[in-house]
């Protein structure tokens, strides 16, 4: 039984992280959706510096909706990006006539299993904003905190296969620039929220908000009507049972005039009426 129980709790554990989990397709920024699911692949950035008598790279990896993908065996585990890193910096050292030999890597974002992307983007009246930032933090390199910071940036004239541009890499913090269709907007169609969108959205939640007062209203006054006829009929009549029921002789009929409302009105589309006595 303690085994059932364990299982199901680490069930439950699973399942809420996986529930949790960042959801690269319906990214919230500001309370508007963001599809960045094109994105979801793993980018390599590189950058040479000329280091006489050697070459300097370095290379970024990012994936900036899952953790990468482990390296493969072939490279040393030395070598390789830290588990559960979405962004990751290596540094090889290339010099004329010698091996590769990588001097630095460090995940620059990700550490734990359960670190996220944080999204953050500044009010900008009732338009969607057309900037924001996806943030990261990563491990902790000689008492100085590393960091990812990717600056999104809407451009439908751009490609989504289009990569970020390095900004620079300062104190720990990596700064990138994004300049893709996936930094905008999506409408609860999946399509590009217009401001007409907006006026819409608001026009549908008007209405929804008319009806659900109106059926709130009326369930509070017919729970109203029954408490009150209930306790009249209980405290001064001194009914009891069914009695106790506000009106019941009228909710006893109230069937049948309904079934004689029907009736009458079928009649009267159905062209059955007919004006005179009837025999009986």
């Amino acid at each position: 039984m303690r085994v059932l129980s364990a299982l199901a709790v680490a069930a439950l554990a699973l399942s809420g992280r996986a529930l949790a989990a960042f959801d690269c397709k319906k990214a919230q920024v500001a309370g508007y959706t963001y599809d960045l699911s094109p994105l979801a692949n793993e980018i390599t950035l590189e950058s040479n510096v000329t280091t006489p008598p050697t070459i300097t790279g370095t290379k970024y990896r990012l994936n900036p909706c899952a953790p990468l993908a482990a390296d493969p065996d072939s490279v040393p585990a030395i070598d390789r990006c830290p588990a559960n890193s979405w962004v990751c910096r290596l540094v090889t050292n290339f010099k004329k006539d010698e091996k590769p030999r990588v001097t630095e890597v460090n995940a620059v974002a990700g550490v734990g299993t359960k670190d996220e992307p944080r999204l953050e983007a500044r009010a900008s009246g009732n338009e969607s904003p057309r900037e924001f930032h996806w943030k990261m933090s990563g491990a902790e390199v000689e008492k100085v905190g590393w960091s990812a910071d990717i600056k999104f940036i809407c451009d439908k004239s751009a490609k989504n296969e289009d990569q970020p541009k390095i900004v620079g890499f300062s104190e720990g913090v990596l700064s990138l620039e994004w300049a893709v269709p996936a930094a905008c907007a999506l409408g609860d169609d999946g399509k590009d929220k217009t401001p007409d969108d907006k006026d819409g959205d608001q026009d549908d939640k008007s209405g929804g908000g008319f009806f659900s007062t109106l059926f709130t209203l009326f369930i509070v006054g017919a729970s109203l009507y029954l408490v009150v006829g209930v306790m009249y009929k209980s405290l001064v009549v001194r009914a009891s049972g069914l009695d106790l029921i506000p009106n019941l002789a009228f909710w006893r009929e109230f069937p049948y005039l309904c079934a004689d409302f029907a009736q009458h009105i079928w009649d009267m589309v159905s062209g059955r009426r007919r004006d005179g006595y009837s025999v009986v």
